[in-house]
């Protein structure tokens, strides 16, 4: 009987060590799929695996298979039972053995760190963020046992404890100096930034961070620009910049924020500094464009907040999720009953909404057609006075003629003609003044209205219609009364073309206004006819834009370049 038990548990205990190769292959899946930042899905083999290791496993496998559950779970949004995993995890080893996984027990420590911080809870995320550091350090892994200690400011960071992110932060640059990792030095420095830049009295520090990081970081291209994720650095430098009152420097950092189809969230360091800048430069337009953007980006973090907030909330409260499928089938009936209920409910809104906006667009388009038919009688009338102007000057110059042949014909009575065509000549001039500036009204109100209306575009605008008549008339000038509408136009549509030229300071009126009949794509002797100006000087003003735009000192490439940059499509 002795013989057989010992036959017994034998096997068993060689089973169990020559066993386990399924669970072992389970794990190194997992560990490679977490590796790679692909998302575990599921928990099912994981679990298997974990209660087998419980069993059979040393405490090193056993940690590691707790700490690939936790990491399932995290994948899964189940942020409780993730911690609840990396705390089995951690409490699976002696920490004082000589063989503990110190490296795999720093990434535990540094998970539940991670979950911590999203969920808010910042002084949990602190302590365990420093077990992470002193165990990754045990390991050996000194490059990621610094970053851990750095990641330590970011809790302090979001509990307003400055001073702590500071000194936490010249600490690890300390030891990535040591440790000769400049790039990682530099990445640190720039947290150390985000500190100085909202207070004036560091801005001596941030200048050291600033030319230090221009100096030595690897990550700018040959044109000094950085990857659209460490832009942020360019807010930190036009801080400064503003506060030595360089302010053009200061604009231009802040626009290199900038990177294709950013959020609002994103582009709220550039919109901040950019309302700096102007309001400073005393520059009404842009301050109310930057205001309102600003105001935007805030409304949009306040907004990804409060969803993200909210799904951390949902993620603590959803403790099982198989109990919550149990249920799924007594609902289906409900379910269904709800959507039928909304979908009716969505079509009788729609219905309303489409009604409403059908006549809404009705009377706007009503509107827009009282006014069109306004505008053409006041044109009407600004030609048909112009007409009786030229037409009081031909009478008088003929009638005078005639008087002059005349030689018993008296200096008083040619003084008497004279003095009445003065005196009706006024009149019609004051007329025509005042029928111009009518046009003038009555066509920023269109052009407002018809930007307003997505069918219209740009190059459908009455005034743009009208100057490329102009333009293949010879001897006709543009009003000053045109140019204040083309202005009007373009602010409209292409906002940015307008606040780019009045900011820089080599773009005179004039060159701005040859830029502005430019994206029209008239040919250069369409613009001198409509400027008065000489084929010359709309060469060298067309090649001051490109200069002053677009760093190119040539008048050939300005129209694409403003095509490209603005997104003019040509009619």
């Amino acid at each position: 009987m002795r013989n057989l038990l010992y036959i017994v548990v034998t096997t068993v205990i060689l089973a169990a060590c020559v066993g386990g190769g399924k669970e072992r292959a389970i794990l190194n899946e997992a560990d490679s799929l977490n590796r790679n930042y692909v998302p575990i899905t599921s928990d099912k083999l994981l679990k298997e695996a974990t209660a087998y290791f419980d069993s059979y496993g040393t405490p090193n496998e056993r940690l590691r298979a707790h700490y690939l559950l936790g990491c399932a779970y995290r994948d899964m949004g189940e942020s409780p039972r993730a911690i609840e995993a990396w705390q089995d995890a951690v409490n699976c080893v002696d920490t004082i053995a000589t063989d503990c996984d110190y490296k795999t027990l720093g990434k535990a420590y540094s998970q539940m760190a991670n979950q911590f911080y999203s969920q808010l809870l910042l002084s949990d995320a602190v302590d365990a963020r420093k077990k992470a550091y002193h165990f990754t350090l045990l390991s050996k892994d000194t490059l990621v046992a610094i970053h851990e200690y750095k990641m330590m400011a970011s809790s302090y960071l979001l509990q307003n404890k400055n001073d702590s992110a500071e000194i936490i932060l010249k600490e690890a640059i300390r030891l990535y100096q040591r440790h000769e990792y400049l790039q990682e030095e530099l990445e640190a420095s720039t947290m150390l930034m985000y500190i100085y830049a909202e207070q004036p009295s560091r801005f001596p520090a941030l200048k050291e961070l600033i030319e230090r990081y221009d100096a030595e970081c690897s990550l700018f291209d040959e044109n000094h620009e950085l990857p659209p994720s460490k832009r942020q650095y360019f807010y930190y430098k036009g801080r400064y910049y503003e506060d030595i009152n360089l302010l053009d420097s200061a604009e231009i950092c802040y626009r290199k924020i900038f990177r294709p189809k950013m959020s609002y969230l994103s582009a709220n360091p550039m919109y901040k500094g950019l309302l700096s800048v102007y309001q400073k430069m005393h520059i009404g337009d842009s301050i109310a464009k930057y205001a309102t953007l600003y105001c935007m980006s805030i409304d949009s973090s306040s907004i990804l907040k409060d969803r993200e907030l909210t799904a951390q909330m949902a993620a603590n409260y959803n403790y099982n999720r198989y109990q919550k499928q149990a249920h799924e089938n007594a609902k289906k009936a409900n379910e269904r009953l709800y959507i039928a209920v909304i979908l009716l409910s969505l079509s009788i809104l729609g219905i309303i909404t489409a009604v409403f906006f059908n006549l809404r667009y009705r009377k706007k388009r009503e509107a827009l057609e009282e006014l069109q038919r306004e505008y053409e009688e006041a044109r009407r009338n600004y030609d048909r006075t112009q007409q009786k102007l030229q037409q009081l000057d031909e009478k008088h110059h003929h009638l005078l003629k005639t008087v002059q042949k005349d030689k018993s014909a008296s200096k008083s009575l040619i003084a008497m003609l004279n003095a009445r065509h003065k005196a009706e000549k006024e009149q019609l001039i004051q007329q025509l003044h005042s029928a111009s500036e009518r046009v003038g009204q009555l066509e920023r109100q269109l052009n407002i209205s018809q930007y307003t209306k997505s069918s219209i575009p740009f190059f459908n605008l009455g005034i743009i219609k009208r100057i490329k008549i102009y333009a293949g008339e010879s001897q006709r000038q543009l009003s000053e009364n045109d140019l204040l509408t083309l202005v009007d136009a373009v602010k409209n549509y292409f906002p940015d073309l307008i606040t780019d030229l009045d900011g820089s300071p080599d773009v005179t009126p004039l060159a701005r206004n040859v830029c502005l009949l430019t994206i029209l794509n008239l040919k250069p002797g369409e613009i001198v006819n409509l400027l008065g100006i000489s084929s010359s000087q709309v060469s060298n003003l067309r090649k001051d834009v490109n200069l002053a735009l677009f760093d190119e000192n040539t008048t050939r490439t300005l129209y694409q370049n403003l095509s490209r940059r603005y997104k003019i499509l040509s009619s």
